[in-house]
């Protein structure tokens, strides 16, 4: 599968290497999780961070996170067996979260007539760049008819 555009983009920022390899990391750890959990508490568990070997887990109820913990010692055997480079689980609760692997769609949201004309600008003095169709791709989507 190809890198989408804003996967190009982080991508070719050196600076954005470190943040980019983190969000690549505990996406993988989020699908082993999903892999190993059963289809019902899967859905309710996605992981959120990695930090000292620590990889955190998030539940959509207490009682996703009750099942999560009694699992949590079979699922880090999971993972080290996939040679993923975590040495504990920990889990929190944020309630309400719902299906957290479901991406919901949000309505766009558009820019003020002001900061769309100070973006315009900005793209007339930027050199050809991936940063300037970036925001060439931005403004058409914020100007298209509705």
């Amino acid at each position: 599968m190809q890198p989408s555009k804003v996967g190009r983009l982080l991508a070719s920022d050196a600076s954005l290497q470190p943040v980019v390899e983190k969000a690549r990391l505990i996406n993988a750890l989020s699908k082993l999780c999903f892999d190993f959990l059963p289809p019902g508490p899967a859905r309710l568990v996605r992981a959120i961070n990695v930090k000292d070997r620590q990889l955190v887990l998030l539940a959509a109820s207490p009682a996703a996170a009750a099942k999560l913990k009694l699992l949590s010692e079979t699922l880090l055997t999971f993972l080290l067996e996939q040679r993923a480079e975590v040495n504990s689980v920990s889990v929190r609760v944020q309630p309400g979260a719902g299906n957290l692997m479901e991406v919901t769609p949000r309505a766009p949201r558009l820019l003020s007539r002001r900061t769309v004309q100070e973006l315009q600008e900005l793209h007339r003095k930027l050199p050809d760049s991936p940063a300037r169709r970036a925001l060439k791709t931005l403004l058409d989507h914020q100007l298209k008819p509705r």
